[in-house]
């Protein structure tokens, strides 16, 4: 008899910790937004005085008496013209101050452990938890000493895992559940979000993984985890925002697994340096991808596309070099061609439109464009209650007054895939799933449907839009050529170039489908 074999038990949540000791705040963590709030203390206590409304018709003011003021003088200089220029130790934190401290596990009773990981010991927590997650064989105990680990940090690894399974997180290895289709069908997958999984019989690539506790709903409906979604040859990751690089996510696969990431040359308030980070982690396969640069997995071809748009402005910008920096992507396998746009939009670089436009010129049209469609329409003062206050410190005195689009809208992301020539359009980017809605990602979906439709629409809306593109003479409405196919997490499209849908009997989508916008 072989080894004992565990796995991780599929309700428990894997997350990252990271200690910033940084001036102002790392791009790691939710200080920048912290140091920005307090930095703009008296814009918040007005709302808090005389409501949000007020913001529109004082902001300016507001805005320019913090801006010239004694506080702001200590993270950036103002010229005279009233233009800044943010100091160096905020817009580039000291890399070497933020590190990877531990992880917060949360367990399906609801418990919290929280771990110290030293630096040494992450390559090992790496093997651990990529087994008892992703692999179908499980984890042994054995396979530490199999790995080259250090003496001690096999240790500290043994000792967590002791108190995983003593808090019954960790439980006896049972084979992979089959899901629908297999994970081998060529095609894709929608997971949910952000999480594409794109692949052939032989290879498969996901796109910016963040990944939930697969615990079901009252209806049975539930997340798939990593043994389920099956075996992954590469990781495609658009930028670095958390829903989209999660570091307790990607934990969870195999550390020889190909990541690729944009090439970023130096970390920012607004970018994690991405592929220094997860060789931190552990991982050992990293792959740095300027625009317009590609690589190939194994039949599989990757282009790194620009990533324009959800930047803190959608026109000008103080400190144009400073972006939040990513890719969209295009894969293209022998049957199927794919672009994934993410929270893509406008910016003072162009936009997703001619973006599409330039693609098709170079490549062709494509089978399928998953677009984010959100829109996020805001005034400069309102990114101080958003999870990107730091948005505001680039914001020139200008804007302050103008409402701004950042992402996407409804119509945007209909004119992307036509100007792609797609065949499909798949909004996504958006939650989609009780999993995320719970956590306060996109709008709600079930019986109880709920949206705010200025920032987090019903996707149905996007049916809407492509159906009553342009008004007719005759005063109906000419349609989008563009078919737009709402795909619920889990959902598969198998049998390119002529897809039919495919749903797991056992773990798909319970709640109404409504004809338009709900």
């Amino acid at each position: 008899m072989g080894p004992a074999r565990h796995r991780l038990h599929p309700g428990v949540l894997l997350e990252v910790t990271v200690l910033d000791r940084s001036a102002f705040g790392s791009p790691l963590t939710t200080r920048p937004d912290q140091s920005t709030r307090e930095v703009f203390a008296a814009v918040l206590h007005h709302v808090d005085q005389h409501g949000p409304e007020s913001l529109t018709a004082d902001a300016p003011a507001l805005l320019a008496a913090v801006v010239d003021g004694p506080g702001f003088a200590t993270i950036a200089d103002v010229a005279a013209d009233g233009s800044w220029t943010i100091h160096d130790d905020v817009l580039h934190p000291d890399p070497d101050r933020v590190t990877f401290s531990g992880l917060t596990i949360t367990g399906p009773d609801g418990r919290v452990l929280e771990v110290r990981v030293p630096a040494e010991d992450w390559a090992t927590m790496h093997v651990m938890f990529a087994a008892l997650a992703g692999a179908p064989d499980g984890f042994a105990l054995e396979m530490l000493a199999g790995s080259g680990a250090p003496d001690s940090s096999a240790a500290h690894a043994t000792a967590l895992f002791d108190a995983l399974a003593q808090a019954a997180w960790v439980e006896p290895n049972a084979p992979v559940e089959p899901v629908v289709p297999d994970p081998s069908t060529p095609g894709l997958r929608f997971a949910g979000h952000n999480l594409v999984v794109i692949g052939t019989e032989d290879t498969r690539v996901a796109i910016d993984p963040f990944l939930r506790p697969a615990v079901p709903d009252e209806t049975g409906y539930r997340a798939l985890t990593w043994r389920e979604l099956g075996p992954i040859d590469a990781v495609l990751i658009t930028h670095s925002h958390p829903d989209h690089f999660a570091p307790g996510s990607l934990l969870q696969i195999d550390p020889e697994t190909t990541i690729i990431v944009p090439r970023i040359e130096r970390e920012t308030i607004l970018s994690v340096d991405m592929a220094s980070r997860l060789r931190q982690l552990g991982f050992r396969r990293i792959v740095e991808l300027g625009w317009n640069q590609s690589h190939e997995i194994d039949g599989i071809r990757v282009d790194a596309l620009p990533f324009l748009g959800e930047q803190p402005t959608d026109g000008a910008v103080l400190h144009p070099e400073i972006r939040n920096a990513g890719n969209t992507y295009l894969v293209r396998t022998s049957t199927l061609s794919v672009a994934l746009l993410a929270d893509s939009g406008r910016d003072h670089l162009g936009s997703a439109t001619d973006l599409a436009a330039e693609a098709r010129a170079r490549f062709g049209p494509v089978d399928a464009v998953f677009c984010g469609y959100r829109g996020w329409r805001t005034y400069p003062a309102q990114l101080l209650f958003s999870s990107v206050a730091r948005y505001l410190l680039f914001v020139p005195r200008d804007r302050w007054d103008s409402r701004m689009s950042l992402m996407n809208d409804l119509d945007d992301t209909i004119d992307v895939a036509e100007r792609w020539g797609a065949a499909m359009l798949v909004p996504y980017a958006d939650g989609g799933a009780p999993w995320f809605w719970e956590i306060g990602l996109g709008p709600r979906l079930d019986e109880q449907p709920h949206e705010i439709e200025d920032f987090d629409p019903f996707p149905e809306r996007v049916v809407d839009a492509a159906r009553t593109r342009v008004r007719a003479p005759s005063g109906g409405y000419l349609e989008s050529p563009v078919e737009v196919r709402l795909l619920r997490p889990n959902d598969a499209l198998v049998g390119w170039p002529t897809p039919r849908l495919v749903r797991d009997p056992d773990n798909s989508w319970p709640y109404p489908e409504h004809p338009t916008t709900i």
